[in-house]
């Protein structure tokens, strides 16, 4: 009786503490269960801001930055906003002198509100103040996260004259810097999490390899004891790996030792690969008998190209090495050992700023160029985009990009195993019959892609509508989404394609079309989207780099966290590509797009896909586009290309493939509403267009195919 009489006092005395003597400390809690997050804040803010009355904005303020600034202040704080529906809340609300209001309060304090609902009219003469929340998942979800993440509050002095939108987005680029510094590297954050996450999938593939969290661990345990003897010497390593359970045991095993990876491009031109290798000066790679034998069947001899490298390891011989004995023992060591033990052993002392990847550009237009990735670029990048991932407890991700490619590394890889979220790779993605295979089994609901294997599945037999009925999120990346694929996509599978944009140098991506959020606010067809949180466009003339007016088309540039290093023993190139103005450092991207005044961005074309005929400037995807709307039945692929023209300068000229006749599509194209001088001077048929294996055009095959034939 006594017993229950003191926990009866102890509960009545624990709720009057929680409503009435630490209401904050109550509501913080409830914030971090609403996220299903625990969060560990870093500040930066000077208490000096808010101890006399100050209109604070931001451009997406809620309830948990509102929390977060009451730390700071004495003063009510007033959040333009609706109020929680839950009564307790409301009540906590109140305890803690947070109050919801729809007009200015007559009583003085802080004020939080929008910075869209300052300038339509709520302006009034009080100091000025900016914040930023850095990390925080905007949307609620449905996932339990178990292990604590780091967000950031920074709150910065304004000026009454400012341009509050601009500086807003200044602020969230300077705020995602110093917050990603604030992160650990890429394979501590892994192992929290696959440490928390134990038992449950990790990652399997096609083979039917299935590792959980915990067999991941012990994997990578097992790999570095012996690999480590075998390359102390050499601090670049190439891989040449598909993308797959060794792949991923690879990268995690190389990064637990604190070597840069060189993930080769395998099916790249011959001479790109040998050069690759050369500046990369490899003197060890990583690749698999199993998979060496795949590419020759396909045509690529990559086992020549490798012979002037010094030592060439292979998984199955490591595999071999390995008893059961120690297989065992290493899981239980994974499974039971204490994670600040196992971060003794598998996190090296390796800095953010230090380069984690080096990948090498795709080479459709020019010579591939080695980019370098940092840390710090890969675990931003990451952090950015899951914000608009805004995982659930149910997703799982079917990857099918390569591991040399950076959206099928960062994004397709990397991402769901430092988020936690179940991976099932594929390394063929033009096996539509396995990926079909492999999305119904799994019930995969994120897959990111291309536009060239979006239009395969949705013209794929094989690949019916239930084995894709789980997806929830599909993005397009790495070249530019065709409407027919959008109209294809949706009416074969009823699902939207989500496209984004992005490039290797931008670790990779950097805007897209937001999913989980009001389409009005974040979606635009034809657009690649919003901005990724803490990155930036700008859009400017590329001969002056003056600014353009929002509706201009120009030279985009990207600043953010997600910038790349610089290309590998090119500083000259580093310093054409990268400049640095406002504190930040912007990539001119080689891309002309515009940006509305809603802050979508609409890519036009590459500056070098442009033709110069007769004086004029022509797109050539413009012209693609406007042949492939004439043709809507039409089984066709194009690609436009310009060539030297004596008369005009550059003539057009139209690859395709398809059943068509030369002759029947010369006539639909000068029927079309296409200029004369757009429409191609001459027409190629070839056996296909040809492409990189990443899906995406090769620009430079392209050219010499077109030259060849003329």
């Amino acid at each position: 009786m006594l017993l229950l009489s003191i926990i009866t006092l102890a509960l009545i005395l624990g709720a009057y503490g929680a409503l009435y003597v630490w209401p904050q400390y109550s509501l913080w809690l409830w914030a971090q269960y609403q996220q299903r997050q625990r969060y560990h804040v870093y500040f930066e803010v000077s208490e000096k801001l808010l101890m006399r009355p100050t209109m604070v904005l931001a451009q997406t303020p809620d309830l948990m930055m509102a929390i977060l600034l009451k730390r700071f202040t004495a003063l009510p704080l007033y959040y333009f906003g609706s109020a929680p529906s839950e009564p307790l809340i409301r009540r906590l609300c109140q305890q803690a002198r947070i109050e919801f209001i729809t007009a200015l309060p007559a009583t003085p304090g802080i004020i939080l509100m929008s910075a869209a609902v300052y300038q339509a009219g709520f302006a009034q003469q009080l100091p000025l103040a900016l914040a930023y929340l850095a990390g925080a998942t905007p949307y609620a979800h449905n996932i339990m996260r178990f292990r604590t993440r780091a967000i950031q509050l920074s709150l910065y002095p304004a000026h009454q004259d400012t341009d509050i939108p601009l500086a807003l987005q200044y602020l969230s680029v300077h705020a995602w810097e110093r917050y990603v510094d604030k992160l650990p590297t890429l394979i501590e954050t892994w192992l929290k999490q696959a440490k928390a996450l134990g038992h449950r999938l990790s990652v399997t593939d096609s083979t039917g390899v299935k590792l959980s969290h915990y067999r991941l661990i012990a994997s990578v345990l097992l790999f570095r004891r012996k690999l480590a003897p075998m390359i102390a010497e050499q601090q670049h390593i190439g891989i040449c790996l598909p993308n797959s359970v060794g792949g991923v045991i690879t990268m995690l095993t190389l990064l637990s030792l604190g070597k840069t990876l060189v993930n080769l491009n395998y099916t790249a031109d011959p001479m790109a690969l040998a050069t690759a290798i050369q500046e990369a000066g490899l003197r060890i790679v990583i690749t698999s008998k199993r998979f060496i034998a795949q590419l020759q069947q396909r045509g690529f001899a990559v086992d020549d190209l490798l012979k002037p490298v010094q030592v060439v390891i292979y998984l199955e011989d490591i595999k071999a090495s390995i008893t059961a004995r120690e297989a065992f023992k290493y899981y239980l060591w994974a499974m039971f050992a204490p994670r600040v033990l196992l971060q003794n052993t598998l996190v090296p002392p390796v800095a953010l700023s230090a380069v984690a990847f080096i990948l090498f550009s795709s080479g459709s237009e020019a010579r591939p160029k080695g980019i370098e990735l940092t840390q710090r670029n890969i675990i931003g990048n990451i952090r950015q985009a899951s914000m608009i991932l805004a995982a659930q407890s149910h997703d799982v991700l079917l990857s099918i990009l390569p591991i040399f490619h950076a959206f099928g590394l960062t994004i397709g890889t990397m991402l769901p195993l430092i988020e936690g979220i179940p991976v099932v790779s594929h390394p063929d993605p033009i096996d539509t019959s396995m990926i079909g295979t492999l999305a119904h089994t799994y019930q995969t609901t994120v897959l990111f892609a291309t536009s060239t294997f979006l239009r395969l599945y949705a013209k794929a037999k094989n690949l019916t509508p239930e084995m894709l009925q789980h997806l929830r999120i599909v993005v397009a990346g790495a070249e530019r989404l065709l409407p027919e694929v959008r109209t294809l996509f949706t009416e074969k599978f009823n699902k939207i394609i989500y496209e984004g944009y992005g490039t290797t140098e931008l670790s990779p991506v950097a805007s897209v079309n937001y999913p989980n959020t009001p389409s009005a606010l974040h979606q635009k067809i034809n657009s690649v989207g919003h901005a990724l949180p803490g990155c930036m466009f700008r859009i400017v003339d590329p001969d002056t780099g003056i600014d353009l007016p929002s509706g201009t088309a120009g030279l985009i540039l990207v600043g953010g966290v997600n910038v790349m290093k610089g290309y590998l023993k090119a500083p000259d190139k580093t310093q054409a590509a990268i400049i640095g103005a406002q504190g930040i450092r912007w990539y001119k991207t080689g891309d002309k797009g515009s940006l509305d005044a809603q802050g979508f961005l609409t890519i036009i074309d590459r500056y070098s896909r442009f033709a110069k005929v007769g004086g004029e400037t022509i797109s050539l995807s413009a012209v693609e586009q406007h042949i492939m709307t004439s043709l809507p039945d039409a089984e066709l692929e194009i690609l436009a290309l310009a060539v030297p023209d004596l008369k005009k300068g550059e003539m057009i000229v139209l690859l395709y493939s398809g059943p068509m006749d030369i002759e029947a599509l010369k006539i639909a194209v000068h029927h079309a509403a296409l200029p004369n001088i757009m429409k191609p001077h001459k027409y190629i048929q070839v056996p296909a267009i040809p492409k990189l294996g990443t899906g995406k055009t090769d620009f430079a095959a392209a050219k010499r195919l077109c030259l060849a034939s003329l």
